[in-house]
């Protein structure tokens, strides 16, 4: 038998008396769509979750967040985006004992999140020197009022101020943990996975000088602050005994003015007495879900690398950017980690973990790191649905909807972009012959502006891994070939699939000439073909981008928006990523909302303020990023050139890119 590409990553791990079949673990993550409002895991809960047991040591399950004393302490036990499964009804143990067993029947460790009061808000980090800095995003709003809803709960209510407790709610805290994971003990889940990290729980709270300024015996020196954490972990092991595998999720540093990592590593080392395993994270929330311009790979591996050497008995995992196989099982063979944590490549891939386990990592679908799977709240028609995956919830549908079909059809695509290859790989995988059209001397449609944009470097990842796909499957591809209905129908095909995208949208505005505009492509493309001062028209999330993108170039950017806010479309998470850079451009970036553009001359371009005046900004160039119009008359062109036709994408109606590749999957599954 050979040996699997990914060994190390593919090696058994005893902890306790547990031994895990290899080193992939499921962090407690979940689409936010799967789970309404049932107290208990939905169907769709557990199918998906057994699906990642198919191949995953460890799966996590998100998560509990009961309080057994709430009505002895005035507290909120809404955490917002986390599901409340109650662990006090024998209806939803039922539910919970059957999610335990699903994960079971592949061998795999069933472990529960536990989220315990008080819960509070995820802290916002506002860099140092700009607290209180007036939001450049929306001139009317400050910092104190977040655009999207699940940042609503940033208003920190006083009693989650670690100084108002007594000791003796300090113990009925800790004894609610316990007693929470006792329940799960006895519901039969092998493993808990307790939430000590970004603030956003009383134990980080008072281990964080940030947040805990007791003088008592629970705060000031480090002995002091790690005194509460430490309680809830003895109490925990003490009702659980020996024969649970206990996890913190840990940040593993602070922000400046809180603790260091030498003082997470003495917490660790007094941990380790009731703890099997350390998770580490970030020292944010944001900083958790990567996303925007300084994006690393994976940023928290220094961490392991730095636990390992410092902590020695404990079982060190790490999460943060571990797509692609091969740079987990690197981490494990350089004795960085010992387990790896993943979360978003369970959900772009919903076959993640067998194609590691067949070492197939050039069919792994790059995650875009969008955070629409965790980004509620997002201006979208699906809530919560990952962009590059159209069949994560539908673990239960899947098999049913993929199977091959009898006698495959010739199929022809007008169009090369991500939808256009999508669909021809879909079509391809149902026993359809896929033949795709293409105008332009290379694939990639909208997105091929990832090439110029170094941010964009998981757009680009996606981007080219559809291309290889389309070599790699042999589908084949004309491109520099202008599509006429004509040409289609001789070819006698069995389906066309118009997938014509759409164009960038031209406002009616005086003086608004397209020959004289710039569009997002050509602006990230060649920058330099714009003068020093840019007015960007539209300050949706691609106009708010294009203004950073060009003051990092060195022009100055004015960005120009109607609504009171620019990025209104974007989740919370990249909204502060652009916000911070944005701060960092000032001078060179400004945002402008409230305004109705009424006219472009030469220099300059005037707009109606929201209190009705005429205000005018310089313009060397103008940049035109007011939405997409599709191709809808060219895609209907090919009406009636075979017996069966569709339209995908763009050209049927401007969308996203999750949209989009929903319209691809379904369309390839009616075929």
């Amino acid at each position: 038998m050979s040996e699997p590409k990914f060994k190390h990553l593919l090696e058994p791990l005893k902890i306790g008396n547990y031994v895990l079949k290899n080193r992939m673990c499921v962090s407690n993550s979940l689409p936010h769509f799967l789970q309404g409002p049932e107290t208990y895991p939905a169907d769709t809960v557990m199918a998906h979750y057994e699906n990642k047991a198919k191949s995953a040591a460890i799966v996590t399950c998100m998560g509990i967040n009961n309080f057994s004393h709430g009505k002895q302490l005035p507290m909120n036990l809404d955490f917002g985006h986390f599901p409340d499964y109650d662990l006090y009804d024998t209806n939803s143990q039922n539910y919970l004992l059957q999610l335990a067993d699903s994960i079971h029947f592949y061998d795999s460790i069933a472990c529960m999140g536990i989220f315990v009061g008080p819960p509070s808000a995820y802290p916002l980090m506002v860099p140092k020197g700009k607290q209180g800095k007036a939001d450049p995003f929306a001139q009317t709003k400050s910092l104190d009022a977040p655009p999207p809803a699940e940042f609503d709960l940033m208003k920190i209510p006083a009693h989650e101020d670690p100084t108002y407790y007594t000791e003796e709610q300090f113990n009925l805290i800790a004894d609610s943990y316990a007693e929470q994971a006792g329940i799960l003990k006895m519901l039969d889940f092998d493993m808990i996975s307790i939430h000590m990290c970004y603030r956003a729980n009383l134990p980080a709270k008072m281990f964080s000088p940030i947040t805990n300024h007791r003088t008592d015996k629970f705060g000031g020196s480090l002995e002091n602050r790690m005194r509460f954490p430490l309680m809830v972990l003895e109490r925990v092991r003490q009702k659980v005994g020996k024969n649970m595998l206990i996890e913190i999720q840990w940040s593993a540093d602070d922000l400046e003015g809180g603790y260091t990592l030498e003082e997470s590593a003495a917490f660790l080392n007094e941990a380790k007495k009731y703890i099997d395993i350390v998770q580490l994270r970030a020292n944010e929330v944001d900083h958790a879900h990567p996303i925007g311009f300084e994006l690393e790979e994976t940023p928290f591996l220094k961490f392991g690398e730095y636990m390992k050497k410092n902590v020695p008995g404990l079982v060190i995992g790490v999460i943060g950017g571990f797509h692609y196989p091969a740079t987990c099982d690197k981490a494990i063979a350089e004795g960085k980690a010992d387990i790896i944590y993943a979360a978003r490549a369970y959900i772009s891939n919903n076959d993640y973990g067998q194609l590691v386990l067949e070492g197939r990592d050039d069919d792994i679908v790059p995650c875009l790191r969008c955070n629409k799977c965790h980004g509620r709240g997002a201006n979208d028609p699906f809530v919560s649905v990952c962009s590059v995956n159209p069949c994560i919830g539908l673990e239960q549908k899947v098999a049913r909807m993929q199977v091959p079909t009898k006698g495959g059809k010739r199929v022809a695509i007008i169009g090369g972009g991500p939808v256009a290859m999508r669909c021809a790989m879909y079509l391809q995988d149902r026993g359809h012959t896929p033949v795709i059209y293409e105008k332009g001397p290379q694939l990639g449609g909208a997105i091929i502006h990832a090439d110029y944009a170094e941010f964009k470097w998981p757009l680009r990842d996606f981007k080219n891994f559809l291309i290889h796909q389309m070599d790699k499957r042999g589908i084949a591809v004309h491109l520099n070939t202008e599509a006429t209905p004509e040409m289609i129908k001789a070819e006698n095909y069995d389906v066309v699939i118009a997938a014509t995208g759409a164009n960038p949208m031209v406002l009616p505005i005086p003086g608004a000439d397209p020959e004289k505009l710039f569009f997002a492509q050509e602006t990230f493309a060649h920058p330099e073909k714009l003068g020093e001062n840019v007015v960007v028209i539209g300050g949706g999330e691609v106009g708010v981008e294009i203004g950073i993108y060009l003051s990092r170039k060195g022009h100055k950017a004015s960005v120009l928006e109607m609504r009171d806010r620019l990025a209104a479309d974007s989740t919370a998470i990249h909204y502060y990523s652009m916000l911070e850079e944005a701060w960092e451009a000032e001078p060179n970036f400004t945002g402008i909302t409230g305004a109705r553009v009424a006219a472009i001359k030469d220099g300059a371009v005037e707009y109606i303020d929201k209190d009705g005046n005429t205000q005018s900004v310089p313009a060397d160039s103008v940049v035109m990023s007011a939405g997409m119009r599709p191709n809808k008359d060219l895609a209907l062109s090919f009406y009636g050139c075979a017996k069966e036709f569709y339209m995908i994408g763009d050209c049927k109606k401007a969308a996203t890119i999750q949209q989009g590749m929903r319209s691809a999957y379904a369309t390839a599954m009616r075929i």
